[in-house]
């Protein structure tokens, strides 16, 4: 009876030990999957990011799939990188002995003389591939207004992820910017004439030059005491009086005359 219960025990025994293996197994199995899973990114690359600008995706999608591209780009650099100088390290090594043994035979050693190993190159990132995503920006430029030549040209900031291209430009003398500018002056002084108003006993009159030359004509005709039907700045016809006419009349001329004088 006590031969069965020892074998019985030491079952058990090992029927646990079992199980305890099985759950490490799997705790450890788990604990690796959940390591990679937190690692593990989705891989975009810079076509990738060229067809979603191709399809017209929103921006947002696009800078995010470009940056996701960049630090992928740049964590296989790094590894890389990291490699090439160990690789340095082993080139310098072979390249020491090589050149030592060749000295030995320029004393008279007997020998084959051994190759000298170049050193690798280091890696490097191809930054057109990247900056082919970047955003666009065409920097406006006052081309009747340049005073120096250049041609036409493009940046890339790298920190924005965004290419500029800057239009060629002209040397213009100070005899020609003054005329440019003058004649700009002149055409936003007209334009802003035919937007003045005035407005007389709450009545907005438009006060550009043909209103003014509507009114004085008017004015030629009408006695003291007429009054005459007026389309007003908002197109609402009213009664007007001679001597409401007249303010108006002279209030946009002095206004008129303010515009000349502020050139």
């Amino acid at each position: 009876m006590e031969q069965t219960n020892d074998l019985t025990a030491t079952a058990v025994e090992a029927t646990v030990s079992e199980n305890q293996q099985t759950e490490q197994q799997v705790s450890s199995s788990d604990a690796a999957f959940e390591v990679e899973a937190t690692f593990e990114l989705p891989q975009v690359s810079y076509e990738d990011v060229l067809t979603k600008i191709a399809l017209r995706h929103p921006e947002e999608q696009v800078e995010q799939a470009l940056q996701l591209a960049i630090e992928q780009e740049q964590a296989a650099y790094t590894a890389a990188y990291q490699q090439w100088e160990l690789d340095v390290v082993e080139a310098q090594e072979k390249r020491q002995q090589a050149l030592a043994h060749n000295a030995s035979l320029d004393e008279g050693s007997e020998g084959e003389v051994m190759d000298v190993p170049e050193l690798p190159e280091a890696p490097q990132i191809d930054m057109s591939r990247r900056r082919a995503c970047y955003r666009k920006e065409y920097v406006e430029v006052d081309l009747a207004l340049s005073t120096e030549q250049a041609p036409a040209r493009t940046e890339y900031d790298d920190e924005a992820c965004v290419t500029r291209f800057y239009p060629a430009t002209e040397a213009h003398s100070a005899e020609q910017i003054a005329k440019v500018q003058r004649a700009r002056f002149k055409n936003s002084r007209s334009a802003l004439l035919a937007e003045q108003t005035v407005e007389v006993d709450g009545l907005v009159f438009d006060a550009d030059e043909l209103s003014q030359q509507r009114m004085a004509r008017m004015l030629l005709v009408m006695a003291d005491e007429d009054s005459t039907s007026w389309v007003l700045a908002n197109n609402e016809v009213v009664q007007v009086s001679k001597a409401q006419l007249f303010s108006a009349c002279k209030l946009a001329s002095e206004q008129q005359t303010a515009l000349w004088i502020g050139e």
